[in-house]
Formats: structure tokens, C-alpha cells, sequence
């Protein structure tokens, strides 16, 4: 690590990544390649015991960085899920489509072919199947105790290295995004600890399979985590608004998640 990726550097750029985690439409794997953090993270995760050392002064303050924006903004975003559902929603949204066409720039890189199309499919198939079952809740869920929240946090950490797809939007799709950000803002441990113990072999696996298949079939791996992207719009969409003034309000702040995510894509291409 160089020395303008020092300590509070990483504090920073973790501080940065925990939004991946809480706002839907951030992903993680972006926000990483564009700190020039991805490349570092993912090879410490798939062989976490080399340079071990060097290893956790990466981790370290990145984690307390994350942990501090997730803590910081998990209230904010509750209070704006519950008052206003809807126009955070579409803002999110917008935030989501104006990010499309960086990854499609990514898949394009190597050509276009009839795997490349495949992949978009399945990828889209994949999450528009998985939003279509039951939520992430319920008796069913319930019974599975402690194991349901493991699996949860397995989801977060499995999605987070992905680039270009963002954690809370696929959280969304599956139905369990608020109850997460409300364990979070209420530090209720008796979901969050379970959700950690699955975070952590998520996030190890996910690096070590990402790492295997960029290495093989990037273009056709970028194509499919377009179509997860396409998958959980169609999967998490909630509606349309009911009267004019929301119409409004879901219109502006749509526009406005399209901007801000433009400029992010626009400062990552120069």
C-alpha cells in the first residue's frame, strides 16, 4: 500500500464502502475499483493467511470506517423508509439505472457473443425467480432461528464484492432490506451477531469464486451481474405512485439519483 492509501485513507474508503452496504443502489465492488481498493481486497480474502499482517492493516480501518458510516446513516434511512417509502425507493432506483451503463461498458470490453447474452439472461432469470418466491420472513423463516440471520448476513457479504451490484438493492428484491437496516439502528444483537457469523464465510466465498471467474470469464460474469441488476429492479419495484404531488416527488428525487449516480460514473471513467 502506498502512502496515499495510508491508514486514513482506508478509514475513509471504508467509511465510503459502508454506504454499499445501507444505500440501495451503491455497490460495493464499484465503489472499491474506483478507490483502487478491489484488486487488494479481493486477493487478502482469497488467501487471507499470506502477509497476514499486511492484511489487517487493510481490514482494520476499513472495517471501522464501514462500521461507522452503516451506524451513522442506518437511522436517517429508516426514517425516510417508513415517512416516505415510495420516493426513497424511486430515488434509489434512479441511483441504480444511472450506474447500467458503467457495467455494460465493463462487459463490452472483450467482445459480445451468444454466452455473453446467455449470462444477461440468467442473471435476470435468477433474481426475477428468487424476487418471486415468499420474502426472506414468515413462519417458514422463523423456524429456522438463528440460521435465518446467518444466511442473511451470508447474502450481504456474498453481494458486496460483486461490482455493480448493490447490496441493499438486492436486499430489497428479497424482501428483508428493512428489517436489517432497523437491526441495525436499533443495534439489536440477537440478529445482528448471527447475521456477522454469516458475513464473514459469505464475503470469503464470494471473493474466492469473483477471483476465479474474472480471471475466466470476465465479459460473460459482467453481462450476468448486469442482469441481477436488472433482475432486482424488476423484483424490487414497488409501484406506482397514487396521486399527483407523490408523482412529483418519486419523479424529482429519481432524477436526482440518476444525476448523483452519473457524476460518480462519469468522475470513474476519466
Amino acid at each position: 500500500m502506498g502512502k496515499e492509501k495510508g491508514f486514513w485513507y482506508r478509514l475513509g474508503s471504508g467509511f465510503l464502502l459502508g454506504l454499499a452496504m445501507v444505500v440501495p443502489g451503491v455497490s460495493g465492488g464499484v465503489l472499491a475499483m474506483a478507490l483502487g481498493l478491489y484488486e487488494p481486497i479481493v486477493a487478502a480474502i482469497a488467501k487471507p493467511l499470506e502477509n497476514w499482517r499486511e492484511h489487517l492493516k487493510l481490514f482494520v480501518p476499513l472495517a471501522v470506517g464501514a462500521g461507522a458510516c452503516v451506524l451513522l446513516t442506518s437511522r436517517a434511512l429508516q426514517f425516510f423508509f417508513t415517512r416516505y417509502h415510495l420516493p426513497t425507493v424511486y430515488f434509489f432506483f434512479g441511483l441504480v439505472l444511472a450506474g447500467l451503463p458503467a457495467v455494460l461498458r465493463l462487459a463490452n470490453a472483450q467482445g459480445f457473443g451468444l454466452s455473453h447474452a446467455l449470462s444477461l439472461v440468467g442473471g435476470m432469470a435468477l433474481l426475477l425467480v428468487v424476487g418471486g418466491l415468499p420474502a426472506a420472513s414468515g413462519p417458514r423463516w422463523a423456524s429456522l432461528g438463528l440460521l435465518a440471520y446467518a444466511v442473511k448476513g451470508g447474502l450481504v457479504g456474498a453481494a458486496l464484492v460483486i461490482p455493480g451490484l448493490s447490496v441493499s438493492m438486492l436486499l430489497l428484491a428479497l424482501g428483508i432490506y428493512e428489517e436489517l437496516l432497523g437491526a441495525v439502528a436499533q443495534l439489536n444483537l440477537g440478529i445482528l451477531l448471527p447475521a456477522a457469523l454469516g458475513f464473514v464465510p459469505g464475503l470469503i466465498l464470494a471473493s474466492k469464486g469473483m477471483n476465479f471467474l474474472f480471471e475466466r470469464r470476465c465479459g460473460q460474469i459482467y453481462y450476468a451481474i448486469l442482469g441481477l441488476m436488472l433482475g432486482s429492479l424488476g423484483a424490487a419495484f414497488p409501484g406506482f405512485p397514487r396521486w399527483g404531488l407523490e408523482w412529483a416527488l418519486c419523479l424529482v428525487l429519481f432524477a436526482c439519483g440518476v444525476w448523483i449516480a452519473s457524476l460518480f460514473n462519469r468522475h470513474n471513467k476519466d
